[in-house]
Parts: structure tokens; sequence; C-alpha cells
């Protein structure tokens, strides 16, 4: 059942990156688009950086938004409470609303594993629905901004999201993996993400802002690609890695 629900400080550092609004519905693309898929991690650990999440999002959105009208979203915020609670389903970019304080609330534990899962069967039925219909295929992008490890979840195994993950890479979906409170890299590798799509971000206001800097920069570039008809390799989508920099600078 999708539940609808529907800020905000972002620091820079280093040069500026390129300039960059929750209901829910499903819609019709007749041109080619950018599917992205945002997984957000809502547990409580998240709480120290709430404030700060909602402002990156918020950047993040509005960045896309002037990017174009190419891209539709989905957005998933999970916990053990709801490992799939969808704020925004499958909608052009350019209608998407912000976060807020009352529809960001951290709060339990952290299933990513289940919360994975429901969203890559979720798209995958989107995208065999699409096909039936005879309508253009979008290109897919599955975003993981998550400040810690799995820990609760009950229907998926590691093994089982891997399996997933290197099966929908080989039909060129990609996939981002930003952590926090981790070896993201350790973490996102253990699940099959490519080593050039993973980033570790500080949990602190600093270092989530670098990291939706990130993710605007490198998602901006990816679509201007795929709008020039280029081939780019869905495993190395990370160029611009400010946040990556300022973790390395601190540890």
């Amino acid at each position: 059942m999708l539940r609808a629900r529907f800020g905000t400080t972002t620091l820079k550092r280093g040069a500026e990156a390129p300039k960059r609004e929750h209901n829910v519905s499903t819609t019709s693309m007749t041109s080619t688009n950018l599917h992205i898929h945002f997984l957000l991690d809502r547990s409580g650990s998240m709480a120290s950086i709430a404030s700060d999440v909602i402002g990156g999002f918020n950047q993040f959105l509005k960045g896309q938004k002037a990017n174009g009208s190419d891209a539709v979203m989905t957005l998933v915020q999970f916990d053990s409470q709801d490992p799939q609670e969808v704020l925004v389903d499958a909608l052009p970019i350019r209608t998407v609303k912000r976060l807020s304080s009352s529809t960001f609330v951290p709060r339990g534990s952290t299933p990513l594993f289940d919360a994975l899962g429901q969203l890559l069967s979720n798209a995958s039925s989107r995208v065999a629905s699409r096909a039936k219909e005879g309508l253009r295929p979008e290109e897919q992008l599955v975003v993981l901004f998550t400040d810690g490890e799995e820990n609760a979840s009950t229907e998926f195994s590691l093994k089982a999201i891997r399996k997933l993950i290197t099966t929908k890479e080989a039909l060129g979906w990609g996939f981002l993996y930003l952590g926090a409170n981790q070896d993201a890299f350790q973490s996102g590798g253990d699940l099959g993400i490519s080593r050039g799509n993973i980033s570790n971000f500080a949990a602190d206001s600093v270092g989530s802002a670098l990291a939706f800097q990130d993710l605007d920069a490198n998602i901006s570039a990816h679509r201007a690609f795929l709008r020039s008809g280029g081939e780019r390799k869905t495993s190395d989508l990370l160029s611009q890695r400010l946040a990556e920099e300022d973790f390395n600078e601190r540890t």
C-alpha cells in the first residue's frame, strides 16, 4: 500500500556546484526519461542530521528540476516501522514537492535489505508494465542515502539483494550508495554496487550537504550525457566526490 505524506541549510565546500518541491500518482512519459529511485534512510540515527538531510535533499531536488523536465522520481523513506513508505511514486521531476520536518521524522532501526528489495520489486513491475503498454523505456538510477548499516530486515538477505543488484546492473541500471558512520565502500560493495558509484560522507551538516551537492552534480552530468545519445558506463557515475574528499581529510 502506498501512503503519501509529504528545510534547510546547505553548506558548500570547494568549487561551486552547478545550479540546481508529495503526492502519489503514476504517470506515463512519452519521451526517454531518467527514473531516479531515491531510497532515504529514516532510521533513528538520522535524527542528528535530520535538518541537514531535509535541506540537502531540497537543494538536490531544486537542481534536478532546473536541469530539465526529462526525469521522473520515486522517493521512498524507510525504517523498521515502515520499510517502504512511498512519498513520491513515479512523478515528473517538476511536480515533486520538497521534504519537510513533518515528512522526514527519524525513528526505528535500519531494514536496508527489505527496503531495497521492495523498491527494486516495485521498479521492476513498472518497467514490465511500461513495456507491455508499448511505452518507451526509462533509464533506471537507484540512489541509496544512509547513515548506518543493515540491522532489521526480515524478508530479504544480503545474498538476495546482491543478486538483484548485479542482475539489474547487467541490464544497465545504475546504483549509487552514499553512506555515513560506516565504511561505505565495504557496505556498498557487499551489496554488489560498483566502487565508482560509492561514497562516504561525514554525518554532520557539512558532510551531508556535500553528499547532496555531489549527487546533484553527478546526476545532472549523467542526464546531460543521456540527452547527447552517448552510452555512459553506469558503473562509474560519481566523478565529483567532494563528500569523499572531505571525509578522507577528517579521518
